[in-house]
């Protein structure tokens, strides 16, 4: 009988987690046997998607769903039998809101209502209109997300609509923040097709002939969505929030994972791994590492100085997610719809806020809302250091301008996160080819999570499928050399 691998994940995160439970089913699936451990430094496993019901209100830490156009979140869901308690969003989640010149306007998503609608200026609209006259770029370099939507769409476009976008989904500041690496589709399109209308254009072309492919062949097909960016997706989540996904993966990985557990070093000892736990030193044949990208270079530190600069540069924008519950009567706007995001310079400090209730069914008690608001990032990092007195200021002015929210809350429920959304400014691909030239380098040593190749949990997911597939696979290859040896 064959003596198990040692493998040690380092984080017990979304990230960490997904990874080792598909490092354990893969494993068994190839009849590797291995012996797991999971490491988290906090007293609980879950990391920033974890969610807590209080007084009939449901609050998030960090991700409220995730969109189901990632095939391998949906999987994963499955696979740990969760896939019957998944939520759809509401249809009214669709309304969306954005604040310009201190009030609020609903975002139309048809070309032709936006057109009509006042979320930018006539100027604006007009210059997104010259955008396939707009000659491609070719010069290979990158550039920020700002400047490509200067490029393309116009400045208007780029301050009004991108910028509070990019905070609503990296905390960011769109000015540097790398287009490649934040938003590769949108610089594939215009490589692909010279611009991101003529890239709409196209996709709505190959999509109604795929459908109507599919209608002479008597198959039925969902409604394409999406834009230039991407594919487009419904958001999902569970009765009790994201953190019921994060529960179930620590539950069924049950005594492997250890909290409390604050790993301080990874050593190397010939072909294996030692990974240092207070006064202990735990041997590894594998060993990921699945924390934040700081903490990952300060474990590495002794493997390789490039790497661990490399790590050490990616920045991460600090946020607060406040959730506060109302009766419907303290709010004298109380939207029906997904949410608000708020551009810079407006009479409020948030990043954006969002009606959680009216996006998930049962978030909040009959006759109540749960708004969210999400603030601080990497253009206020001041946020964080708030005391709480000075935080609920800032809170309560913030939803009186945006909802007429009056009186005291019935919920009162913050989240700061000093580390909270990786940066992916100019330079990221680069500083992450270094730590993918350490794994190369360092047989057995792996880096995931939302520092590298996607912030949202779909991005941790899919990594964690591919970092997993490549591990088992290094550990059958490493089983089979060694019976080879022990044969010869």
């Amino acid at each position: 009988m064959s003596t198990p691998a040692k493998v040690v994940v380092v984080g017990g995160g979304v990230a960490g987690l997904a990874t080792a439970w598909l490092v354990r089913a893969r494993a068994a699936e190839a009849g590797a046997p291995i012996e797991l451990t999971v490491l988290e430094s906090d007293g609980v496993a879950g990391g920033h998607t974890r969610s807590d019901r209080v007084d009939g209100f449901l609050c998030e830490h960090g991700p409220n769903g995730f969109l189901d156009n990632e095939p391998r979140t949906l999987e994963l869901v499955e696979r740990v039998g969760l896939a019957s308690r998944l939520r759809r969003a509401r249809p009214e989640a669709a309304r969306r809101y954005i604040m310009r010149a201190a009030r609020l306007r609903e975002l139309q998503m048809s070309p032709l209502r936006f057109l009509g609608s006042d979320a930018v200026t006539l100027g604006t609209k007009l210059r997104m209109g010259l955008e396939p006259f707009v000659p491609q770029r070719r010069d290979g370099t990158d550039e920020s997300v700002a400047e490509f939507g200067t490029r393309r769409l116009g400045a208007g476009f780029a301050a009004s609509l991108l910028d509070p976008m990019v905070s609503g989904i990296f905390a960011g500041d769109s000015r540097t923040l790398s287009l490649k690496a934040a938003f590769p589709k949108m610089a594939e399109l215009e490589a692909e097709h010279g611009g991101l209308f003529r890239a709409m254009l196209a996709r709505g072309l190959r999509a109604r002939r795929a459908a109507k492919a599919a209608k002479a062949a008597g198959e039925t097909r969902p409604t394409p969505r999406g834009g230039p960016a991407g594919p487009g997706g419904t958001l999902h989540t569970f009765p009790e929030g994201m953190g019921e996904l994060t529960l179930r993966l620590a539950s069924e990985l049950a005594a492997a994972v250890r909290t409390g557990a604050r790993v301080t070093a990874v050593t190397r000892d010939g072909e294996r791994f030692g990974v240092r736990v207070g006064a202990e030193t735990l041997a590894a044949d594998a060993i990921v590492v699945a924390v934040p990208a700081p903490a990952a270079a300060e474990l590495v530190a002794a493997l390789d100085p490039r790497a661990q600069a490399a790590l050490a540069a990616i920045p991460y924008a600090g946020v607060t997610v406040a959730c506060r519950g109302y009766a419907l009567e303290s709010l004298d706007r109380p939207l029906e719809g997904f949410g608000v995001l708020v551009r810079r310079g407006e009479p409020v400090r948030a990043l954006g806020a969002l009606c959680s209730d009216r996006i998930f069914e049962g978030q909040a008690p009959e006759g109540a809302r749960l708004l969210r608001l999400i603030l601080g990032g990497a253009q206020d990092p001041g946020i964080v250091d708030l005391s709480p007195d000075e935080l609920e200021g800032v809170v309560q002015n913030d939803l009186a301008t945006l909802f007429g929210a009056h009186g005291a809350p019935r919920l009162r429920q913050d989240y700061s996160w000093r580390r909270g959304i990786a940066q992916y400014t100019i330079g990221h691909l680069e500083r992450v080819a270094e730590v993918e030239r350490l794994e190369r380098s360092s047989t057995g040593l792996y880096f995931t999570g939302a520092a590298y190749r996607g912030v949202s949990v779909n991005g941790c997911v899919k990594d964690a499928f591919a970092v997993s597939e490549r591990l088992v696979r290094a550990l059958v290859a490493a089983r089979a050399r060694r019976g080879a040896s022990a044969a010869a």
